[in-house]
């Protein structure tokens, strides 16, 4: 079947809601089904993975080898984003798993999927029950954005520029900049391995033990600026994580209790980022500071509880440490600034935190299901009183500031009630409180209500339906002005809000016939009445249609079509002082796909797999000031690709894969395109042009049952 989006879907009224939570109040008790039997024989257990579960396995061994060959047409960055194939050429295409076990328990499972590509992740995991298991993994994620921006600048921590370079006041006085630029590959590498084990101490009581290890490396864009004039900057990313993870478990036939002690590490080796200023002015080198190391402690213990043969009670409490203390930077690099010079011995910061939660569920009755659960969270941080002098643009010292922590309290409570009715309908209901509380921000606290119904269930002759509606008003303390921002803005993370949210969906499926259809919609709104200025109100609506055919086992037709859109406004003020203008954007995204699948097709051992997808993106925005409305280029977004499969089983244990994909893919971005060193008086740019290409790929591999 085409992979379809799982997006909920909304847009339904209260009417509807109620209407049918009226018929399935009153609905008739149905007779009881009928008793069937399962084969489990017939069930192919070979992919089966379950951390959590220990499933009767057959006592079998198993597995596919795949190795070929991949050719793609072109080399495009935005076509191996992901998968790492980002040039023209050849690749190995090689993906393989394989399941070893004993009459005994013992385990073995083994899965490679892109091992021939950057995109790489492989798994290996040795299972012996109620005794022990081992698992090692290791995944490489690409990243690739862009190689057709350009820069002047070379080098890594410190970004130089030419020797013969001429500053100038604005970028249309920089002529060396075109000789003197060099090509720039905006590309990330990420790879992560970890290692974990377990043992089995007593029947009842495991330990449990894990390492990881992150590193990520490559180049980035940024924009640094000094006093309203910017400089595109290749930016080298260099940075690790590290962690540890220790714990016990205990679990019988009533309770469950696990102890864990967790341990982070950041590790960045790019400690400030430093450039020649490419503009004339007094200051010849800007600098950034890079993210600081830090490292991170957290001891948890979560419990469950069987209370009887019809409530369970979860608990969890955690507790969590983060230091960072990385050498502060000097405040600036112009020298002329006289400001007092920073302790060089760091913050000292320490953020200490803690969470407990406490969730009881009651079976009342063979249909009423009532879930109660609460959620406390409290943070505070401790690090050293600092007076600071804030330097602008590196040209002129601001007033005195202390910087002080950030602390916070939050709770949060949860009612929810489950009723099952008769024909497979159910019918639930919730309300959820929740009260923030923070310090030396502009809005102290906030509490919110938010309410719920829902109503789902089969409806009989294969139709299944679902409606839900949320409910939410967040009510936010008086503005407190202790910051320089403007008091007319209000955060929307922290303003009063409303928030309602309609959702749900209706699908038939037909075992007798193969056919199967679903519609699913939403509409979710945001409103911020006490906000003056900023976000005023934002909107996403959304549909989405899908349906699909199966004939026997020969022919299987399936297909989507989407539509989401989301919509804002926001005002602004000129003068700070009143509203003046307003900015109106319109995102939408409509998404198609279609899938065909012959087995047998022009001969018995041939099978064929079509797929075709598209995407079409568009983003309007506007601003409306004095009556007039000015509307920018739309940015456009437009994506299409077809992949086909034939599968040729040439001998019983062993298939030739022959793979064809073509991609097709258009931008446009006002903001990019077109764009020269010279376009801009007072920003250095890269030059780049929003991606678009036509790119064609070929794979030819084999398949083999080991």
């Amino acid at each position: 079947m085409a992979r379809r989006n799982r997006s909920p879907a909304r847009l339904r009224g209260w009417s509807v809601l109620c209407g049918v939570s009226l018929a399935l109040l009153f609905a008739p008790h149905s007779a009881a089904p009928a008793e069937f039997t399962v084969n489990y024989a017939n069930a192919d257990t070979r992919r089966w993975s379950c951390r959590l579960c220990d499933f009767d396995k057959a006592h079998a061994h198993g597995g596919t080898l795949a190795a070929g060959v991949i050719s793609a047409a072109k080399g495009e960055m935005r076509f191996g984003r992901d998968n790492g194939i980002d040039r023209s050429g050849s690749y190995l295409d090689l993906n393989a798993d394989y399941r070893l076990s004993t009459k005994t328990g013992w385990l073995l499972e083994f899965a490679g999927r892109n091992l021939g590509l950057k995109s790489r992740d492989a798994a290996l995991r040795i299972h012996k029950p109620r005794r022990y298991g081992v698992r090692v993994q290791h995944r490489e994620i690409p990243r690739n954005i862009a190689r057709d921006g350009r820069s002047p600048f070379m080098g890594s921590e410190t970004l130089s520029l030419p020797n013969n370079w001429v500053p100038a006041h604005s970028t249309q006085g920089m002529t060396h900049w075109t000789a003197g630029s060099n090509s720039v590959e905006l590309a990330t590498e990420r790879s992560r391995s970890d290692i974990g084990a377990w043992f089995s101490l007593t029947p009842g009581l495991t330990f449990k033990t894990g390492y990881f290890r992150e590193r990520k490396q490559g180049i980035k864009e940024v924009f640094r600026d000094s006093f309203y004039q910017a400089t595109a900057l290749p930016a080298p990313i260099d940075y690790r994580v590290e962690g540890t993870e220790t714990g016990l478990h205990y679990a019988n036939s009533t309770t469950s209790m696990a102890l864990r002690y967790t341990s982070r590490q950041f590790t960045n080796d790019a400690v400030a980022l430093e450039w020649q200023n490419p503009y004339a002015g007094s200051v010849a080198l800007g600098r950034s500071a890079a993210p600081p190391g830090n490292e991170s402690k957290t001891l948890s213990f979560a419990s469950r509880l069987r209370v009887g043969r019809r409530a369970t009670l979860n608990a969890t409490i955690a507790r969590n440490e983060a230091s960072q203390n990385t050498s502060f930077l000097p405040p600036t690099t112009n020298p002329s600034i006289d400001v007092e010079p920073i302790d060089q011995s760091g913050l000292n910061a320490k953020r200490k935190s803690l969470s407990g939660a406490v969730n009881l569920v009651i079976r009342a009755t063979p249909r009423l299901r009532v879930s109660v659960a609460h959620v406390e969270a409290k943070r505070r941080d401790r690090r050293r009183m600092l007076a600071l002098t804030p330097v602008l643009g590196d040209l002129f010292a601001t007033p005195e500031i202390v910087a002080q922590g950030y602390s916070y309290k939050r709770s949060k409570t949860d009612i929810a009630f489950r009723y099952r009715l008769p024909a497979r309908l159910r019918v639930a209901a919730g309300f959820r409180r929740l009260d923030h509380s923070r310090s030396n921000l502009e809005i102290a606290s906030n509490e919110e209500n938010r309410a719920w119904s829902e109503v789902s269930g089969e409806l009989g002759a294969g139709w299944r339906i679902r409606v839900r509606h949320d409910s939410a008003d967040r009510d936010a303390a008086r503005f407190e002005p202790n910051t320089l921002n403007n008091p007319l803005t209000r955060r929307f993370h922290q303003a009063e809000r409303h928030d309602r949210e309609w959702s749900g969906g209706v699908r038939y499926d037909s075992p007798t016939s193969g056919f199967s259809a679903g519609f699913e919609a939403n509409h979710r709104k945001h409103g911020y009445p006490q906000s003056p200025l900023g976000l005023q109100r934002d909107a996403t609506t959304g549909w989405l249609v899908d349906a699909g055919y199966a004939a026997g086992s020969t022919v299987a037709l399936s297909g989507f079509y989407g539509v989401q859109t989301r919509e804002s406004k926001t005002a602004g003020s000129v003068g700070l002082s009143t509203r003046d203008w307003l900015y109106d954007t319109e995102d939408t995204v409509t998404t198609a796909g279609a899938r065909l699948k012959l087995n047998g097709f022009l001969y018995p051992a041939l099978d064929l797999t079509l797929d075709y997808a598209h995407s079409n993106g568009a983003g309007d925005y506007a601003t409306t000031f004095d009556d007039q409305r000015s509307s920018f280029p739309s940015l456009i977004s437009r994506h299409r690709s077809v992949d086909a499969r034939l599968r040729y089983a040439w001998r019983p244990r062993t298939a030739l894969v022959l793979r064809y994909r073509f991609e097709n893919y258009r931008a446009a971005d006002w903001a990019i395109d077109g764009l020269v060193q010279d376009s801009i008086r007072n920003v250095l740019t890269f030059g780049r042009s929003s991606p678009r290409y036509g790119n064609h790929l070929i794979a030819l591999s084999m398949e083999a049952k080991l």
